[in-house]
């Protein structure tokens, strides 16, 4: 849900940071008064909030998808991926915090990352992130669940696909997925 959209955000993130991310010290047109703000609102979580936790879940998202597409995917090959991927995102981190610092620098004036930074890096701007998030997830989930009964009518209008069956009668999924990676819950 939510913590899927900051992972999809972090994961594009990392791309462009291994595609050749900012290398100056200062973007142009930017004052060091706004990198230093930039830099600050980065490190409280303002922009992507990157934790050991995001990281893992990254990680073991990448391993879904792998197990996807590699038959026979062994759970200790899954493990060894899991753990080759958080140290190479973790290895990544400070480069792309660099560029979305500049990003902010870039889009906002002193004032405005001022008043930016003031909010996020309050106490009540820390509760506001810890109270937000289940917020965005509930919002997310009911788009995803909206989308989903939406591409589902579309399909079955169109006569592309069959009308599914009741709920109650969906074979159970298959638990033969390797240890920690999450079964899908939805099969589209």
């Amino acid at each position: 849900m939510m913590r899927s959209v900051v992972l999809a955000a972090m994961a594009c993130g990392l791309a462009a940071c291994g595609s050749g991310g900012s290398g100056g010290s200062t973007a142009a047109g930017t004052s060091p008064a706004e990198e230093k703000l930039a830099t600050q609102i980065v490190e409280v979580g303002g922009v992507i909030d990157i934790t050991d936790q995001t990281i893992m879940e990254v990680a073991q998202g990448q391993v879904q998808m792998a197990a996807m597409q590699i038959p026979d995917f062994k759970p200790e090959q899954a493990e060894a991926l899991a753990s080759a991927i958080e140290k190479n995102i973790q290895a990544a981190v400070p480069d792309l915090k660099k560029q979305m610092a500049t990003y902010l620098a870039e889009a906002f004036n002193e004032k405005e990352l001022q008043t930016y930074y003031d909010f996020v890096g309050s106490k009540e701007g820390d509760t506001i992130k810890d109270r937000v998030t289940p917020v965005m997830q509930q919002s997310v989930a009911a788009a995803d669940a909206m989308t989903s009964v939406a591409v589902q009518k579309a399909m079955e209008d169109l006569k592309l696909m069959p009308a599914a069956p009741p709920a109650e009668q969906l074979p159970p999924a298959s638990t033969n997925a390797p240890p920690g990676v999450l079964k899908p819950t939805n099969p589209q």
